[in-house]
């Protein structure tokens, strides 16, 4: 068996000619032909839009870094927001929209 990047079981898509199919991957490493999760990224164009990346620019794991609370670390992370334990502050990631989170800007 090879190494797998995550824990099966879960949804992976594939590009194919014929369009995007999405396939499960099983914890045997089969795969198995599935529908698309309940959520996926928005295409590329759009996460650009949420990116402080200058163009051209490798893209970041953080989008837009937060400065919240510890009192309100809970509801930041119930919008979506993810901790960055490297900076050690609180990010919105890609694909996840902004506007929910402008109190914490810096």
């Amino acid at each position: 068996m090879t190494d797998l990047p995550f824990d099966p079981p879960y949804k992976l898509a594939i590009d194919t000619p014929e369009g995007r199919r999405w396939v499960e991957v099983q914890a045997d490493g089969s795969r198995v032909d599935t529908t698309a999760p309940a959520t996926t990224l928005p295409p590329p164009a759009e996460r650009a839009a949420y990116s402080n990346d200058k163009p051209g620019a490798p893209s970041a794991k953080a989008q837009l870094f937060l400065k919240v609370p510890f009192a309100e670390k809970d509801e930041a992370k119930g919008l979506g927001a993810r901790w960055d334990p490297a900076r050690k502050k609180w990010y919105v990631p890609q694909g996840v929209n902004p506007a929910p989170f402008s109190r914490w800007t810096e």
